[in-house]
């Protein structure tokens, strides 16, 4: 949708902005607590400002971004394309509505309490603008799908409440006003898990993303992988596999995830001799993967950690065998394309290796944030901290920058951990403090230095970037919110999961390949964190019920449900016939997207079938083991494998080559072999992968 953002004028860009930086102090100050934080750390210190104890609930916050989201894109989307050039006044009136009808939240939550159940009809005038205006600006931001979905269901929730009081007095106007007070009011529709995951967590890791691209951290990983790998044949595709990989766990996005890595990428894959269609898919497929792959995979992971009760660092262990899986699967499709196609190494100067490992420690705050996790640090504490390793690395690679001012800026940073630590704040109050603090300090320097107003424009750019991103997040979360408002409000929430496994006739393989249908049709035209928690909420009850019934144990089988939906969730960005991820990347390439779409699909064949290979393999989660012994580790170890063997025999039977090329006759055997694989348990039957590894030997023993 990028190409209906509207032009603005200087005074709204910087309108924009400063509403953008608005909701980033919301979120540092109240969200992340650092006005207490810093309340506290001032009183150690003998000062002692009782205004500052000032705190808001969580959904008088998600209220107060919500407001300002609303103005962002009622100013910067117009209602029509051929509108992208002027600012209606009525499109100021929506935003002025947008802002007063959800601050209304923040100004009568006091009394809020007592009034849930008893709205007046103020509330419920409030809450029907607030609603409309909420759907109208995700129309304009992500388009006509997902608003379409909370219309049907809205409608429904109508339906509904009419036909429950139809013994009353106007039904329609109670049904309308119980609806109201569930989605507005209370905290289970546009108030509810999905928004509060997105303002409570997500936005750290926006933040944390959007420093790490203004520092260059993205820039350098590609050139460091590049300087690597660059010379060997099919380079630069592998490149994009490995850069895409660490860029994309940060940032959590299949599309900025190609915008970043396949500029560089993807060129240098068409100058070696890939086919545009083909340079094009590689880097659609590895950036998709960026959303599955550990510590930071996509937003949508924050929500099933809350879903399902469990800390992030669950959800983080149990995406790493499927994550790598995926990314082999993809290496191999691409090894194998390099060789069939005979693309010889780059002939081109790429930056020597001594050089760049002098700036290794920009990749720092990646190993730092999986450290931080695994250790049970909260997720949105682990990205402040992460954050100040961010910005000092970046501050002293800026080649722009003179060795005072760099001093400056370190000294400056050490003094306020020391003082810090001095206060004796508890250590996540002292993350917070120390993030918060250090962008402050840095962007005063930029300011103050001479010379060193590179680095409060960082600053601004980066905390602009961050809530500009972010809008689309906050959105996609409200009305998704709105969809689980009139599912629990109705009653359907169970209900549709009985349907589905009684369609199924409890069958898990058949649930699990409806839940797929769903969660990629869906995936056409909802981004992939709000297909999640629409996928999930439907089916995935149904698919634990049909997995207990196996045999597993029931947090095993809610995990491994959720996981699956999470993973084709992300998968829909690139399935044709929309495939987000192939169309940014077919921009760059300039090729036909169809087939740069059915290519990336084809490339992400691991993705497709590794949900269901942790489905019937549920081991393969890690955090599902209860005991790791010798027979578990032997388990996990020869499920793995036997999923990379089948990888090798789906990839050479699609691409025709393993050695050489390889006769139809064996192609048509090495697919569906491959698939079985799979699937199949090695252990309990090992004739499946002896066929495989049988096949493959004989096909690499075939003449060039």
């Amino acid at each position: 949708m990028a190409s209906n953002i509207r032009i603005l004028s200087r005074f709204y860009v910087v309108l924009v902005a400063l509403l953008a930086i608005l909701i980033a102090v919301v979120e540092l100050g109240f969200q992340m607590g650092f006005n207490f934080y810093l309340y506290n750390l001032l009183l150690r210190l003998g000062i002692d400002l009782p205004w500052m104890k000032t705190t808001l609930d969580t959904q008088q916050v998600q209220a107060l971004v919500l407001a300002l989201t609303l103005v962002i894109v009622f100013i910067g989307y117009p209602l029509r394309k051929k509108e992208r050039e002027k600012m209606p006044f009525y499109d100021l009136v929506f935003a002025f509505i947008g802002l007063v009808t959800f601050f209304y939240i923040v100004i009568i939550f006091p009394e809020l309490v007592y009034r849930v159940g008893r709205p007046t009809l103020l509330d419920i005038a409030m809450g029907i603008l607030a609603i409309a205006l909420l759907i109208e600006a995700t129309r304009r931001a992500l388009g006509p799908v997902l608003p379409l979905v909370a219309l049907a269901f809205l409608t429904y929730g109508i339906i509904y409440g009419i036909e429950a009081y139809s013994h009353v007095e106007n039904p329609l106007a109670r049904a309308v006003t119980a609806l109201v007070n569930h989605l507005y009011l209370a905290k289970e529709g546009i108030f509810g898990t999905p928004l509060f995951v997105m303002v409570t967590y997500v936005y750290a890791f926006v933040l944390f993303g959007a420093f790490l691209e203004k520092m260059g951290v993205g820039t350098y990983i590609t050139q460091l992988i590049l300087s690597i790998l660059g010379k060997k044949p099919g380079g630069p595709a592998k490149v994009a596999v490995v850069s895409s990989a660490l860029v994309g766990t940060s940032s959590g996005s299949s599309v900025a995830n190609v915008m970043v890595t396949g500029t560089f990428t993807i060129p240098m894959m068409k100058r070696a001799g890939f086919p545009p269609e083909l340079a094009g898919a590689v880097e659609a497929a590895a950036s998709t993967g960026g959303q599955l792959m550990p510590p930071v995979m996509g937003a949508a992971a924050f929500v099933m950690a809350e879903f399902l009760g469990r800390p992030y660092r669950d959800i983080m262990i149990a995406g790493f065998m499927p994550a790598l899986l995926y990314f082999i699967g993809v290496y191999i499709f691409i090894d194998l394309y390099t060789k069939k196609l005979g693309i010889k190494p780059l002939e081109e100067e790429f930056p020597p290796l001594i050089r760049l490992m002098r700036y290794l420690y920009l990749i720092l705050p990646i190993p730092l944030i999986a450290y931080l996790l695994v250790a049970g640090v909260p997720p949105q504490h682990s990205a402040i901290a992460a954050l100040t390793v961010t910005v000092l690395g970046g501050v002293v690679a800026q080649p722009t920058l003179s060795w005072t001012v760099k001093a400056t800026t370190i000294t400056g940073v050490a003094l306020l951990a020391f003082g810090i630590i001095y206060a004796g704040l508890d250590p996540y109050a002292a993350v917070v403090m120390l993030g918060v603090l250090t962008l402050l300090a840095v962007a005063v320097i930029g300011l103050a230095l001479r010379g060193a107003r590179r680095l409060a424009s960082l600053i601004y750019e980066a905390l602009a970037s961050t809530s500009i991103t972010a809008t689309t997040v906050f959105l996609a979360a409200s009305v998704a919110g709105v969809v689980q408002g009139v599912l629990t409000y109705t009653g359907q929430i169970t209900a549709i999961g009985f349907k589905l496994l009684e369609l199924a006739g409890g069958n898990l393989l058949l649930l699990l390949m409806l839940t797929m249908s769903i969660s990629l049709v869906l995936g056409m035209g909802v981004p992939t964190t709000a297909n999640y928690i629409i996928t999930s909420l439907v089916s995935s009850s149904a698919v634990a019920a049909a997995a207990t019934k196996l045999g597993y144990a029931p947090d095993v089988a809610l995990l491994m449900a959720h996981m699956f939906v999470f993973y084709f969730g992300i998968l829909a960005d690139v399935t044709p016939p929309v495939a987000l991820a192939a169309y940014a990347a077919s921009t760059i390439a300039k090729s036909n997207f169809f087939k740069t779409g059915l290519y990336a699909g084809m490339l992400a064949l691991a993705g497709y079938l590794g949900p269901y290979m942790f489905a019937l393999h549920p081991d393969l989660l890690l955090v599902t083991v209860k005991n790791w012994d010798l027979a578990a580790i032997a388990a996990v170890l020869t499920n793995f494998a036997s999923g990379v063997v089948g990888m090798y025999s789906l990839a050479a039977g699609i691409t025709g080559y393993l050695r050489a090329h390889l006769p139809p006759y064996l192609r048509v055997i090495l697919v569906p072999l491959g698939v079985a694989n799979v699937l199949a348990n090695p252990l309990q039957n090992p004739a499946i992968l002896l066929a495989n590894i049988a096949a493959l030997t004989f096909a690499g023993f075939l003449k060039r």
